[in-house]
């Protein structure tokens, strides 16, 4: 039975938890995230979920009122600031994206990668360390270089004197690196040579991580596939996701 560590539960029980004493007793709110938590990670039906989490229409209730009320992307930012905490200070950025298959989603929309099938894509940003700052989710036709400024609102509280930002060929755009030289932001991205084959050919180092964080993201098969309807309830899906790799990686999961 998967069920959210006490430690953890500790830090953000408060976002959950019911405080008015008015009307019916709440169901367990460490229970639900949970539940949650077993639907993101193995990809199931929510009318599939197991019954000692609850009642499946209740858990997938708490979910979208959670969402709604941005409960789950407070959970999100409270993994980063414990990531910090005990792993440091973001000093070095980097960014993808990764496209996920979505039967249902309507935001969703033809990728171009897999036979023009409505997919959904997903953007972030980590530092050195693989902290995840940053999530954002488009559909799958939404070209790349419209997917990094999204960023910024979320990631410019650890812009510092300095820094880089190393990205993928497909951010090698003149126009998005005057934009984020305004907060004095190097954006360091690999050389397109489709646009220009004179160019001298740049590749940032360590590009691993990034991949490969999302490649351990592709564990929870409700990201790997999007099973979601709308857009909020699928970014709460990946924040959630992100929230247990932050809290993994900071060595307080349990």
């Amino acid at each position: 039975m998967l069920m959210i560590p006490e430690i953890i539960w500790n830090e953000t029980s408060y976002l959950f938890e019911k405080r008015s004493k008015v009307g019916r007793p709440p169901h367990d709110a460490r229970l639900a995230i949970s539940g949650i938590w077993y639907i993101m990670q193995t990809g199931a039906q929510w009318r599939n979920l197991p019954k000692v989490y609850g009642k499946h229409k209740t858990i997938n209730s708490k979910f979208m009122l959670w969402t709604k009320k941005g409960f789950i992307a407070q959970l999100f930012n409270k993994s980063i600031e414990i990531a910090i905490k005990y792993i440091g200070v973001p000093e070095a950025l980097q960014s993808d994206t990764s496209s996920s298959k979505s039967p249902f989603a309507k935001f969703g929309g033809k990728n171009p990668t897999d036979r023009a099938k409505n997919g959904v894509k997903r953007g972030i940003v980590i530092d050195w360390k693989g902290i995840i700052l940053s999530v954002i989710v488009d559909s799958a036709n939404r070209h790349d270089s419209q997917l990094l400024t999204p960023h910024i609102e979320n990631i410019k509280q650890f812009f510092g004197k300095s820094m880089v930002l190393a990205t993928d060929s497909a951010w090698d755009v003149e126009e998005l690196r005057k934009i984020f030289a305004a907060y004095n932001v190097a954006l360091f991205s690999a050389t397109n040579v489709r646009r220009s084959k004179n160019k001298k050919k740049n590749r940032p180092k360590g590009r691993w991580r990034v991949e490969q964080i999302f490649g351990i993201q592709q564990w929870n098969r409700g990201i790997k596939t999007c099973w979601n309807k709308t857009k909020f309830a699928f970014l709460a899906m990946c924040h959630f996701a992100s929230a247990i790799h932050n809290f993994k990686l900071a060595g307080i999961f349990g």
